[in-house]
């Protein structure tokens, strides 16, 4: 569906790839080689299976057919910057098919043609899966989104200009353009409160606030984290990647950290300092912060409310939903001024 006068955004439609198991089986055997196991891997727009070989465990991925070979390869482009920066330990670098091709073909049974592409695994615990989050992890977070910003500095992509649903700079259009699918009139009044205060913070101040290309999906899904908990491993899932503001890499990774956590700005201080003490933040972009995290959650649950409606058996798409509601209740109660402080003398810490 398209409404006049609000830009068009990926994934109208975000219904997964149609292939099964043994679909998926058989083109990753014949276009890359791969024999082995397939075990099926979350995923919001992509079919994702994890290859178990006798020569390690990939993952296979077949893109959804809105996604374009030039972002896919944008995105390898990232991958060898991370590793030449030695940003992670691991970092997924894409393997040549038996053609030597990075990026395969394949038609679903609607003619529908996917890029597939694979990548190593990369071993690890999800952050999602914690029920809590230490400190140390959080400060390194932010140190490993900074340095990802970093390695990225200067960088520039066609593909980066795409429509998409996720990018923080169309937020209120597209908070605006799904409200109406919210359940009751108390969440629209609730979305439409941190619609007037981030209109009043926020918007205004954006020309101040430096941009750059970010991963913008630091969520408790796409985070890697090592045996203890406290140390990242990898960050995953470079599909929303884009060009935007900086503060908006550390307001959504502390968005996903904080869902389902006893003192959510704990968190949001940990990963702003650990950010901060290897990028320092400017005070506009600190001033910023709980903006940003606000309207990312009101996003994600007016998305939500949108791809339920297309795609009501994907339980991945609502698996935030009730925490992020949560959340957006207990910060209805606060002070942005508040709030804005306990930022600032978390950096100022660092």
């Amino acid at each position: 569906m398209f409404i006049p006068g609000i830009p068009k955004i990926m994934t109208d439609s975000c219904v997964l790839p149609q292939f099964d198991r043994n679909q998926a089986a058989r083109l990753a055997a014949e276009l890359y080689g791969l024999e082995g196991s397939l075990s099926l891997l979350q995923g919001e727009r992509d079919l994702n299976f994890r290859v178990d070989t006798a020569a390690g465990r990939f993952v296979f991925k077949i893109a959804n057919a809105q996604e374009s070979p030039a972002m896919l390869e944008c995105q390898h482009e990232v991958f060898a910057r991370l590793a030449a920066a030695a940003v992670f330990p691991g970092v997924a670098t894409a393997l040549a098919s038996k053609r030597g091709r990075q990026i395969e073909f394949a038609v679903d049974a609607e003619g529908t043609r996917h890029a597939c592409r694979v990548l190593p695994y990369i071993e690890g615990r999800l952050l999602g899966s914690l029920p809590t989050r230490d400190p140390a992890m959080l400060r390194d977070l932010g140190r490993r989104l900074a340095q990802l910003d970093l390695a990225l500095a200067g960088y520039s992509h066609a593909a980066l200009e795409r429509p998409l649903l996720w990018k923080m700079d169309d937020v209120l259009q597209t908070v605006e353009r799904f409200l109406p699918r919210l359940a009751t009139h108390a969440q629209r009044e609730l979305v439409a409160h941190f619609v007037d205060v981030y209109r009043g913070e926020v918007v205004q101040r954006t020309g101040e606030l430096r941009r750059g290309v970010i991963h913008n999906d630091a969520n408790g899904g796409n985070v890697l984290l090592d045996d203890s908990g406290t140390r990242v491993v990898g960050i995953i899932d470079f599909g929303d990647m884009t060009e935007s503001w900086l503060a908006v890499e550390v307001a959504i990774a502390a968005t996903y950290a904080m869902l389902e956590q006893e003192q959510p700005l704990t968190i949001a201080q940990q990963v702003a300092a650990g950010y901060h003490a290897t990028l320092p933040l400017l005070d506009s972009e600190i001033n910023a912060l709980f903006g940003f995290i606000c309207m990312r959650l009101c996003m994600s649950v007016c998305v939500c409310a949108y791809q339920r409606d297309l795609e009501p058996d994907n339980e991945y798409l609502s698996v935030d939903e009730p925490a992020a509601w949560a959340l957006l209740g207990e910060f209805a109660r606060l002070d942005y001024a508040a709030v804005r402080e306990i930022l600032f003398a978390a950096c100022a810490t660092t």
